[in-house]
């Protein structure tokens, strides 16, 4: 891969270059183990079956 002459671009648009290539760093670059364990799907909890309110118990009558 050949390296980008940025001194052909304007200043405004080697700084909008230069944070583009920003994100794409933090958006591909390798993970840390600690955040792909969070990326890792969690096991199914059991939980009590939900019964809706009635009327009298919100209304405290």
């Amino acid at each position: 891969m050949q390296p980008l002459d940025l001194e052909k671009l304007p200043d405004f648009t080697q700084t909008e270059l230069l944070d583009f290539y920003q994100f794409l760093v933090q958006k591909y670059a390798t993970q840390t183990p600690q955040t792909q364990k969070i990326s890792t799907p969690l096991a199914p909890r059991l939980v009590k079956s939900f019964e809706p309110l009635s009327r009298e118990t919100i209304s405290g009558g």
